[in-house]
């Protein structure tokens, strides 16, 4: 009887166990291995980046180790970034960039030099000062940017980032603003 390996499994296998995991998961476990079936798996399928999955301790090793090869390359596969609700990974996220504002263009362009959707849910969770520091890079540098979705709960701050966004002129091909609840009541009485 034959020993399977890992590595001798058929793509669409590996690729379904790919579904499992996150793509900050698949790259931790995946992008140093030397193999260059598995690194074209992982280049052939969309990533995206979701701050909130991660934990506190993981995005600051990530943040740490930027200048890492494996970092590198798993930062180049991200196209998109998505943020959901006020979780520390996220806030951690939008501090730490906040705190490097002389140097965030570079650092956003390091961190993630092909993102083209930036999706934020529970943005009435932020201020357009938080997460400035972030869309400002995106938007304007190299205009990678494609695609811009925040989702509200409520409009609480639907109107002052939308203020913003217009007074800031940033302009993105696809801006999608959602209100998932609606107004309460009837404004216009």
């Amino acid at each position: 009887m034959n020993k399977s390996t890992f590595e001798s499994l058929p793509n669409e296998i590996l690729l379904i166990i790919f579904r499992y995991l996150s793509s900050f998961q698949l790259c931790q476990a995946f992008l140093h291995v030397k193999n260059s079936r598995i690194e074209h798996l992982l280049t052939s399928i969309r990533h995206s980046l979701d701050i909130s999955s991660m934990h506190y301790d993981q995005l600051y090793q990530f943040l740490s180790n930027i200048n890492n090869d494996t970092t590198k390359r798993f930062t180049t596969l991200i196209d998109t970034l998505v943020l959901r609700g006020a979780s520390t990974a996220c806030l951690m996220l939008l501090n730490y960039l906040e705190k490097s504002s002389n140097d965030n263009q570079l650092f956003i362009t390091m961190i993630l030099p092909s993102i083209k959707q930036l999706v934020i849910f529970n943005a009435e969770n932020y201020s357009y000062l938080s997460i400035e520091p972030l869309l400002t890079p995106l938007a304007f540098h190299k205009n990678t940017l494609q695609r811009l979705h925040l989702v509200f709960d409520r409009p609480t701050s639907y109107f002052s980032i939308l203020s913003w966004l217009i007074s800031s002129r940033i302009s993105i091909h696809t801006t999608i603003l959602e209100v998932e609840k609606g107004i309460p009541g009837n404004i216009y009485q």
